[in-house]
């Protein structure tokens, strides 16, 4: 079932893609400090799309998986020691 979903979604993000890419062919000039970019809008309208859903989900596993995987860790080193400890006292 997973499989289809993901199937799904793939599909929908392609057509997605591809009617906004046919909607705004017009080429547009991006200046940055470095250098000049000239693409099609709905290019990089999608690229910055792209760019905002992976610094996102950096984001979160930075703010919020990684943190309960430490404490997790933490929680499962102090039980190992207590349990160490309760073993040499008997």
């Amino acid at each position: 079932m997973f499989r289809w979903l993901l199937l799904f979604f793939f599909l929908a993000a392609v057509i997605v893609g591809l009617v906004v890419g046919v909607l705004n062919p017009q080429t547009v000039n991006l200046d940055l400090v470095a250098f000049n970019l000239s693409s099609p809008l709905g290019a990089l309208v999608l690229a910055a799309l792209v760019a905002g859903i992976l610094l996102g989900l950096l984001l979160a596993a930075v703010l919020f998986a990684l943190p309960s995987s430490l404490v997790r860790r933490g929680r499962e080193k102090v039980s190992a020691e207590s349990g160490m400890t309760d073993q040499s006292n008997d």
